[in-house]
């Protein structure tokens, strides 16, 4: 199922064209919903992880010194660089959910937790059951006059950009 999902979705990807603000809102939707589906198929929790000139994936894994976060290296998961002029200029998270206190609460393994380091703005948590932390990540222009806003919601809502008329 993986390898069919990655047909569709991994040439889509090539598809949008790089530069307009539009063109990366719809970058990281397609992107979201793939690592929405990766985690659903292979049972393990993803996070996004946002700075203002791009974003990663990470993947909760064990390991023989405990669990971490494991950064992903290859395509579409791999870091991501905006192209110049587009910024996330905000992630506005609906709560402070911290998914390593609760490993830390249902698990006598230890657990790595690592110091985020300042650039990372915001969050998003994908979950194997196909939930997701609720999030709206605001894509901008450097002079702010393109605006796009990627809605990340658990359940049927998913992953949508919020239309014209609603921003």
């Amino acid at each position: 199922m993986i390898a069919v999902t990655s047909a569709m979705v991994v040439p889509s990807l090539s598809s949008v064209s790089q530069g307009s603000v539009g063109d990366e809102a719809k970058r990281l939707r397609l992107v979201m919903s793939f690592a929405l589906e990766e985690a659903q198929l292979s049972g393990m929790p993803l996070r996004w992880l946002a700075s203002q000139d791009g974003w990663r994936f990470e993947s909760w894994v064990e390991t023989k010194k405990g669990t971490s976060w494991q950064p992903f290296s290859e395509p579409p998961l791999e870091p991501y660089q905006l192209p110049d002029g587009v910024v996330i200029s905000n992630v506005e998270q609906a709560g402070s959910f911290s998914f390593e206190a609760l490993m830390k609460q249902n698990s006598d393994k230890k657990v790595d937790v690592r110091d985020e380091q300042a650039a990372v703005i915001g969050m998003a948590l994908l979950l194997p059951d196909g939930t997701t932390s609720q999030s709206n990540v605001t894509l901008t222009d450097e002079t702010q006059t393109e605006t796009s806003v990627v809605l990340i919601r658990p359940g049927p809502a998913g992953i949508r950009l919020k239309k014209a008329e609603e921003l």
